[in-house]
């Protein structure tokens, strides 16, 4: 008869216990980092927006508008004050509206959205005029004090762009209303 006091290795039964337990775990570190990790981009696009927010109201006391353009008067970047952000396709621009911060030496590098969109519903969308400029972006878990930013935000006749409809609905913003 073979002495079960001497047995080498593990039964079934403890292997599973013991897998179910790491699996449990790392879930759980998973869903606490997924969590830190979405913080950490809604971190950094509320940073973004406060940088262009300083580097358009620089500009505007430059160049006595929030339209970025060339050397102030020149070809102007984006969609002529409108558009997303980053996006530099706009027929007749001289590039995206970031890249126009950078050129007149107003930001170091074109701030673009964590996710790396120049377009679509996670990317920066702008609103300009000579006198009023708007910043829109998306929050990934917006507080109700985030989207109440949308209500002191202005821009009239934004063509939608404060509203866009797609999945990743602009719930923030920053402006000089």
């Amino acid at each position: 008869m073979k002495d079960l006091k001497n047995k080498k290795g593990f039964t079934l039964i403890e292997l599973l216990v013991v897998i179910s337990i790491i699996s449990l775990l790392s879930s759980i570190v998973f869903t606490t980092l997924n969590g830190a990790k979405a913080k950490a981009l809604d971190a950094r696009r509320k940073s973004d927006l406060s940088q262009i927010k300083i580097a358009l109201e620089l500009y505007h006391d430059n160049c006595n508008t929030y339209i970025v353009a060339q050397n102030c008067t020149g070809t102007t970047y984006g969609s002529n004050g409108w558009g997303w952000f980053n996006y530099a396709g706009y027929a007749g621009s001289a590039g995206s509206v970031g890249q126009g911060l950078v050129d007149n030496n107003l930001t170091k590098t074109e701030m673009i959205d964590p996710s790396g969109q120049i377009a679509g519903p996670l990317a920066y969308m702008i609103g300009a005029t000579q006198d009023y400029y708007t910043v829109w972006t998306t929050i990934t878990n917006p507080s109700t004090a985030d989207t109440n930013t949308l209500s002191n935000c202005y821009f009239p006749g934004s063509s939608g762009y404060g509203n866009y409809s797609g999945p990743g609905t602009q719930n923030y913003c920053v402006s000089n209303k």
